[in-house]
């Protein structure tokens, strides 16, 4: 089974995001960073279906040079291969273009059984991407999986997070798979494999290696972000003291006084 995992590399959830005033965009440089933490779900997911089923699995992120650490983390668990999809035009990249772009990437790499992703990235928690790249190939999906019941050599059947509960789907091979946190613990790396991981060369490509478009990616995308900014700091509450019953009719006062009833 040939297995391909999509990571990518995100500012570590403890640091508060800062704007630069000059050009309203996130502030990256010097921020610690992280891998997305359901892109760790995908890729257990992916390494115990290699267990089962035989195979190997492969790692695939989209951005700068510092996305490699990302793919280390990722070899270092288990992944066989690990590929960086880097160019300049990809800057600013809507998730139809980064779909576009993966999709584009993926077909170039080679020809695989299941794909997996994070149901999300934690920066702008779109959730788009997974979705857009299995479009983008034509291939089956499944999203917001929780739970891989069976995989056989041309189906995939997974339990799935609905609005109204769970569902039970199978799939046709190809097929994309958003993950669940819920859907496992990820392994811890090991050393021997993260000694490995230091000296493995990551191969870049570029829109050209790919045959992306770049008229349809970077400031090209179809979607832009016209504004950003920080929300305004909640002022705080007011504490009521007393017994209960004076606190209770306070509160109604309170709650009436703004209409909320």
């Amino acid at each position: 089974m040939n297995i391909l995992v999509c990571m990518k590399q995100v500012q570590d959830n403890a640091v508060a995001p800062k704007l630069d005033p000059a050009t309203g965009r996130v502030v990256t440089q010097g921020v610690e960073t992280m891998v997305s933490p359901f892109d760790l779900n995908a890729l257990e997911a992916g390494l115990k279906l290699a267990e089962e089923h035989g195979g190997e699995v492969s790692v695939l992120a989209m951005g700068d040079e510092e996305s490699k650490i990302t793919l280390r983390i990722g070899l270092s668990m288990g992944a066989e291969k690990a590929y960086l999809v880097s160019d300049p035009a990809l800057e600013d990249s809507d998730p139809w273009a980064t779909a576009y772009t993966l999709a584009k990437a993926i077909s170039s790499i080679g020809t695989f059984d299941v794909i997996l992703c994070g149901k999300q990235a934690i920066d702008d928690d779109a959730g788009q991407v997974g979705a857009g790249i299995a479009e983008q190939l034509g291939i089956s999906q499944i999203s917001y999986v929780n739970e891989i019941r069976e995989a056989t050599a041309d189906s995939l059947t997974a339990k799935r997070v609905a609005p109204t509960g769970e569902e039970v789907v199978q799939a046709a091979l190809p097929v994309l798979l958003t993950c669940e946190k819920s859907l496992n613990e990820p392994r811890y790396a090991t050393l021997k494999r993260t000694r490995m991981a230091n000296r493995m060369e990551i191969p870049v490509l570029d829109c050209a290696a790919i045959g992306a478009d770049t008229a349809k990616v970077g400031k090209n995308s179809p979607s832009t972000v016209q504004k950003r900014y920080m929300p305004a700091p909640r002022q705080s509450g007011e504490l009521l003291r007393g017994d209960a019953e004076e606190i209770g009719k306070l509160a109604v006062v309170k709650l009436v006084e703004q209409k909320v009833i």
